[in-house]
């Protein structure tokens, strides 16, 4: 299937495992380059090589999604390495079960904020890619 995302540079977040790691290698399926994070360091290599090997750039750091100044460090050095950003996809989540406050904290710190501070470092990429092609998301 062509999507026409072929050149297109996408970062997804939480992407070495689960739906994250499918929607990164979809995205490289359809010759997109991807950018993803993840906790885990050998997961983020293992993730950012089989990328590769689909025939597209690829970049991977360990971020931990609840730290907003490294996510957002993430984005920045992502966009620039591959040359813009025209999609982003926040995915990561923290899964956490339990209602004690602290539960509360710790998911609305990643699945929230993580949304948040991932488009804030976006929004100069994607407008950009917008002005340059009409087209970011």
């Amino acid at each position: 299937m062509d999507l026409g995302l072929k050149g297109k540079t996408v970062i997804v977040t939480g992407a070495t495992r689960g739906i994250g790691r499918a929607i990164a290698d979809l995205f490289a399926d359809e010759g997109a380059n991807v950018a993803i994070c993840a906790r885990k360091a050998d997961e983020v290599a293992a993730t950012v090589g089989a990328l590769k090997a689909k025939g597209v750039s690829a970049f991977g750091e360990v971020v931990d999604i609840a730290d907003g100044a490294a996510l957002k460090a993430f984005v920045a050095a992502a966009g620039e390495t591959l040359g813009g950003i025209d999609v982003v996809v926040s995915n990561a989540s923290a899964l956490v079960q339990g209602s004690k406050e602290s539960d509360w904290r710790a998911m609305f710190e990643i699945d929230m904020l993580g949304a948040v501070h991932v488009l804030e470092a976006a929004k100069p990429f994607l407008e950009k890619a917008g002005a340059d092609k009409g087209d970011a998301a």
